[in-house]
């Protein structure tokens, strides 16, 4: 199927599709192996090719669609059995069979009727992967794993592997399935040309390996070199979001929401003690806690053009006055080693300074044991909260992933009223995070929603569909099966229940 895009220069609208596009190359992740169909993504009963007996498909018409790619691959994984390919491996061996065999060099993924991205067209970041460490340890690894896998084709040379390498880590994306839980691992050439902001005007979506791009703005028209994804998870300090791109992508975010002063001023911040302020308290809770990081001034023009804005030298000179006034932690009213509040000047006491220090000390080694273990356990959720409840602010960002945690646990555990308290204290802060137009909010909209009317709180939940539906209907289109399979049914019994 060829890219559909949009093909105007008319006004775009909060919602519009600007490019629908299948994938250059794209493996489904292993730990979806016999779960999930190797060419369409879809979960459910699957067959075993019956000559490498490793991947799955749903029906004769997927296997056909993918025998193409899939003939030349089917004899080395028979071969190497029972070894596992790992999916890096595999997505780069796909690569070079591509480039050597087929079309590689010569396709174009149009994104306009005149404009097309090639692979050649990809950034390697060469120099950039040979002062990485980890990215050479994991090169070199692959490395081994190809000669054993790839007997049948002559492998490039070091140089060459290694900017097949650097383009196919720095553009992959990853596939998201419609709860937004990563299930492989695609390059799209056209949707390659988009750059990350932390505060995006679009989004990427999935719907099997197809991926769409949505605007979630109105647009005056559509300027490729304007329309801004993001790369990562937001929810975190802007230096844990500058750092993940610096070491995964290679240049220094200065977007505006990395150096807002509203967010650097929250994301740490206690609660102030009256109870009818609202107002964040920055408070110094740990050394060398920084919040930003701040350009070497003498750099500042390499890093604009790494990071794809056309920001000037002056307004990102203008931004570090903000760094400046946060330095490595928040900036806090204090005098005589009192710490206030700025806003209504509640004193704060040495027995909550350090109630707070050991909140955020607990929770920080809590959420950093649950993200190692993959999974959220509900005592040591509960007890993180207990811990925060009336120190952190509502929008401190480790209470807010903590909440988060806290809601898909107890929907695990299927304790329902449990989760529809932590998912009305969420809400805020996915919205904080994340915006009001992100897929997130719109899912966690739906999910609240769908609770509620599994408990037959219909009114409510009605209101919850209906906040879901705003946002899944621009991030995703009437047509997604997210939208029209999932969302549209529940609504539909929502309403009919309730009249009732």
């Amino acid at each position: 199927m060829k890219n559909k895009f949009r093909n105007t220069d008319s006004v775009i609208r909060a919602g519009d599709l600007i490019l629908t596009e299948q994938p250059f190359v794209f493996v489904l992740s292993s730990k979806e192996k016999g779960s999930r169909c190797d060419n369409c993504l879809d979960k459910g009963k699957v067959l075993k090719c019956s000559g490498c007996q490793f991947v799955h498909y749903c029906g004769r018409s997927c296997q056909k669609d993918a025998w193409p790619d899939h003939k030349w691959e089917c004899g080395n994984l028979k071969r190497v059995a029972p070894k596992v390919i790992p999916d890096a491996a595999r997505i780069l061996a796909k690569i070079i069979n591509k480039l050597s065999r087929g079309d590689g060099h010569s396709h174009r993924a149009f994104y306009s009727a005149t404009s097309f991205r090639m692979w050649k067209d990809l950034m390697s970041h060469y120099s950039d992967l040979k002062a990485d460490k980890r990215r050479m340890d994991h090169f070199t690894s692959l490395c081994v794993v190809l000669y054993e896998f790839l007997k049948d084709l002559s492998l490039p040379n070091t140089v060459e592997l290694m900017g097949l390498y650097g383009r196919m880590v720095i553009n992959s994306f990853t596939i998201l399935d419609t709860d937004l839980n990563s299930i492989g691992t695609g390059v799209y050439l056209a949707a390659s040309i988009l750059d990350h902001s932390c505060d995006p005007n679009a989004v990427a979506t999935f719907d099997g390996k197809t991926i769409s791009i949505r605007s979630t703005i109105d647009m005056p028209c559509l300027d490729w070199s304007q329309i801004r994804i993001s790369y990562i998870d937001l929810m975190k300090t802007p230096y844990e979001r500058q750092t993940e791109l610096l070491d995964n992508y290679y240049f220094l975010c200065q977007c505006d929401r990395c150096m807002d002063e509203t967010q650097l001023k929250m994301v740490h911040s206690a609660k102030c003690l009256n109870d009818s302020c609202d107002n964040p308290v920055a408070i110094n809770w740990k050394e060398n806690c920084q919040l930003v990081r701040k350009p070497d001034n003498n750099k500042l023009e390499e890093l604009s053009s790494m990071n794809g804005h056309s920001d000037s030298i002056e307004t990102i000179n203008n931004q570090n006055g903000i760094a400046d006034q946060f330095g490595d932690v928040n900036s806090i009213t204090a005098t005589d080693n009192v710490v206030r509040c700025n806003e209504c000047g509640t004193k704060y006491t040495e027995k909550y300074l350090e109630q707070f220090v050991k909140a955020m000390e607990f929770t920080e080694m809590h959420l950093q044991n649950m993200k190692e273990a993959s999974v959220a356990y509900v005592d040591v959720c509960k007890y993180c909260l207990e811990r925060q409840e009336g120190v952190l602010h509502p929008l401190n960002v480790m209470h807010a992933q903590t909440l988060d945690h806290a809601f898909d646990a107890f929907l695990q555990v299927e304790l329902w009223q449990k989760a529809c308290e932590y998912a009305e204290r969420l809400i805020p802060c996915f919205r904080f995070y994340y915006g009001d137009r992100h897929p997130l909010l719109g899912l966690l909209y739906l999910k609240y929603g769908k609770i509620l009317l599994y408990t037959m709180e219909l009114d409510k939940a009605l209101i919850q569909l209906k906040s879901s539906e705003k946002i899944l209907k621009i991030t995703h289109g009437d047509k997604h099966p997210l939208y029209r399979e999932q969302l549209m049914p529940l609504i539909r019994q929502a309403m009919i229940e309730s009249s009732q």
